[in-house]
């Protein structure tokens, strides 16, 4: 049996903070509330595409590693931002 790869560990990290702060939505303000269905729509798009790349065990994950790792930064960094504007706001 293969081993995990490390960025699905930040998939499941991604997936944790993005679930902690869609409880904590109603509490956005607007424009922090627009900020997160965007983000959402790059969420829906991450776990479109890693789905097959968690599945294959050959070299063309390895290829996509790279891609993903990339866009789960993105994605986790706009997550932390809206994190942070929630504490300071509450």
């Amino acid at each position: 049996m293969t081993e995990r790869p490390h960025w699905m560990n930040d998939v499941t990290s991604v997936r944790q903070m993005r679930d902690e702060l869609r409880l904590k939505a109603s509490l956005l303000r607007a424009d922090l509330r627009d900020q997160l269905d965007r983000l959402e729509v790059q969420w829906r798009e991450v776990e479109r595409d890693l789905r097959p790349v968690g599945e294959a065990v050959d070299a063309s994950a390895k290829e996509l590693g790279a891609s993903a790792r990339d866009l789960l930064k993105t994605v986790q960094a706009g997550y932390a931002r809206i994190r942070d504007a929630v504490q300071g706001a509450v």
